[in-house]
């Protein structure tokens, strides 16, 4: 009998061993998934994860696990950080991810039913789920004859870490040549913070001018200028995008053409076909844009940011706002798929 106890203790002295490490383990998997996820994404994680399983249940999870999931809250109570997910029988480190995601991400069927009901396409081309989710920063860029505005945004706390205005010198005392539109837009490009995605607003497909001369020869002039401009510019982001180890030998398309009258329908700066001035729609957003928001409802501008918008002339406010409202309508339609903003942009154009 002696003989035997001693034959078993050593065995069970293993076992523990192995549980011991398949716990840590766990804790190291889930320590490494705390640190993927900013503190408001957590909380906006954990708020829902410990709401009522009805609402639990329209993310990404398996009944099966949402069952388990259910019966160890009844046993332990809420769930208190991320780390506590592998006490939790059915988890895995990319199932908690998953889980993680679609809650950041919001109910997909949700957010697409919406979405469907936005006319026509305000996109292109098609921004994927997966670039989506890799990406970390968005440039808006917003072009006129005479100038270039960028806003950078985080994706994550959706931050506006960089907001600038750059005026264009066209050279003095000779026409321009196809060669001095390429020298400004390389220098513009140099500029240019690097990003993830980059956004435009979709250029008008024709050169003609608006109102009662559409075929003035200096208004032709001017857009063809720009037109060329925007295009150099497109294509040297994108070629700076390029990575020569790409298997497929195509080019990555890394900019994305937003539908142009969209900010302006969901900011309220169109009356009838008409744009007005964007200072006060802007000084708005940055009086509420007092602190970074749970689950990125809205952007947060730092008071730097403030400070530059609000020393700026007439004009150049009117250009940085454009290019503000044209980068938060990018974010809240196809990043964060904002339901708030998606219905409002409905009600303002059925």
């Amino acid at each position: 009998m002696y003989l035997n106890v001693l034959m078993i203790l050593p065995r069970v002295a293993q076992q523990n061993i192995l549980n011991c490490r398949s716990i840590s383990g766990s804790r190291c998997c889930y320590q490494n998934l705390e640190s993927k996820y900013s503190e408001s994404q957590k909380v906006k994680i954990l708020n829902v994860i410990n709401d009522d399983s009805q609402t639990l249940s329209r993310f990404d999870i398996a009944k099966s696990r949402l069952k388990k999931f259910k019966q160890w809250k009844t046993s332990n109570g809420q769930v208190k950080t991320l780390s506590d997910l592998p006490l939790i029988e059915g988890f895995t480190d990319k199932t908690a991810k998953k889980l993680c995601d679609s809650i950041l991400n919001g109910p997909t069927e949700e957010v697409e039913q919406i979405s469907n009901k936005i006319k026509g396409q305000i996109l292109h081309p098609n921004l994927k789920e997966s670039t989506i989710k890799d990406c970390k920063t968005v440039l808006t860029v917003y072009i006129s004859v005479n100038s270039v505005c960028w806003t950078l945004i985080n994706k994550n706390d959706y931050e506006v870490v960089e907001w600038q205005y750059y005026g264009i010198d066209y050279p003095e005392g000779k026409k321009i040549q196809i060669t001095d539109i390429f020298d400004i837009a390389w220098r513009i490009t140099q500029r240019l913070p690097v990003a993830d995605i980059y956004v435009m607003k979709a250029e008008a497909t024709t050169l003609r001018a608006a109102g009662s001369d559409p075929n003035n020869p200096k208004v032709l002039a001017v857009n063809l200028q720009k037109a060329q401009m925007v295009s150099m510019i497109v294509a040297l982001i994108n070629a700076r995008g390029h990575r020569s180890d790409d298997d497929d030998g195509k080019l990555k398309q890394i900019v994305y053409f937003l539908r142009p009258t969209l900010p302006y329908r969901l900011h309220g700066t169109l009356v009838g076909n008409e744009r007005v001035s964007t200072d006060q729609t802007v000084e708005m957003l940055l009086q509420e844009s007092s602190g970074k928001s749970t689950g990125n409802k809205h952007v947060y501008v730092p008071e730097e940011g403030k400070n530059m918008f609000r020393t700026q002339n007439e004009l150049q406010k009117d250009m940085l706002g454009h290019c503000l409202l044209l980068s938060l309508t990018f974010m809240d339609l196809c990043v964060y798929k904002n339901k708030e903003r998606i219905a409002k942009l409905i009600k303002r154009t059925s």
